[in-house]
């Protein structure tokens, strides 16, 4: 299969580039900026340089603040990047007959809550950019309502894996310290491990699900103090939660430590069921993992770029 992939940089798409060429597949990375492909992907919908034959779509560009990007603090531009990028390039693709579109998204759109949530539950974007990329969701839908083409978009977890960022990566840096960490012991939390992750995205261009949005985790959700543990290879040197609860409250932090506290933990029947996808990998046991296991683990797998 002939598949575009944006965001072939990113974390996940400089890994599920090589991944899905080891699976058979022919990979077009759509760089924006380079060569005579468009900056802003809005312009993707008029762009005279795409390529021949495209079947499928994976859409895993995003402007996201989390890496840095000065425009992304601009809640215009997130969603001009974000909601209406994808809408440009669903409806290219369904104009040339794509079969499907695949889209990744974020967990981020369900709020927090002890129960475990499903794609319906507990909508309430936890931030900007989350916002965004529900709008993204439904401009995905909008944009191939009543055509043949199919949009799926995978509300991931966080995903761990060498060169990763975000909480995972933070807390990771912070385990390899000799000192207690401030981690709560409360709040479960639904988290994926990369080469899991590679194949959902695969199984969502190769299979047949029905469309819509997913979510997608590991089987366990663990709590940040379970993930420390793992990464320490046994009990984290942990300070008491009651500390850092009251240190953030003196620091004016204290929502946002309740926000560390909670629970998001995702209930993924519905993926399963339509594709076939299961974990391979325990992801408390890939979290104890050191970066040469997780490379030596992507190499075997065919997605180490």
């Amino acid at each position: 299969m002939r598949i575009l992939l944006t965001g072939s940089r990113g974390f996940i798409g400089r890994h599920l580039l090589p991944f899905l060429q080891a699976r058979g597949h022919e990979v077009v990375p759509l760089l924006r900026g380079h060569g005579a492909a468009p900056d802003d992907l809005r312009a993707v919908r008029d762009w005279t340089g795409w390529p021949d034959g495209i079947e499928a779509v994976a859409h895993l560009a995003a402007l996201n603040p989390a890496r840095g990007a000065r425009e992304a603090l601009d809640d215009a531009a997130l969603m001009a990047a974000n909601a209406q990028g994808t809408r440009a390039l669903a409806s290219r693709a369904a104009g040339v007959g794509a079969r499907v579109v695949v889209v990744a998204s974020t967990g981020l759109v369900h709020g927090l809550g002890e129960a475990p949530v499903t794609e319906a539950e507990r909508i309430a974007p936890q931030n900007l950019y989350a916002a965004s990329k529900l709008a993204a969701e439904a401009e995905l839908a909008q944009s191939l309502e009543g055509g043949s083409t199919r949009g799926v978009a995978l509300r991931l977890p966080p995903v761990f894996g060498p060169g990763g960022r975000g909480a995972i990566a933070q807390l990771r840096r912070l385990t390899r310290l000799p000192v207690p960490v401030p981690v709560p012991d409360g709040g479960r939390r639904s988290v994926l491990w990369l080469g899991d992750a590679l194949e959902a995205f695969a199984r969502a261009l190769e299979g047949a699900p029905t469309g819509g949005p997913y979510l997608v985790a590991a089987d366990e959700a663990p709590t940040l103090r379970d993930m420390a543990g793992a990464m320490r290879g046994g009990a984290p040197l942990a300070l008491p939660s009651a500390l850092p609860r009251l240190a953030a409250r003196l620091l004016g932090r204290g929502e946002t430590w309740r926000r560390v506290e909670g629970s998001l933990v995702f209930h993924d029947a519905r993926f399963r069921r339509e594709t076939n996808w299961r974990p391979t990998t325990s992801a408390l046991e890939a979290l104890g993992w050191e970066d040469h296991r997780m490379i030596r683990e992507l190499e075997r797998i065919g997605a180490r770029p």
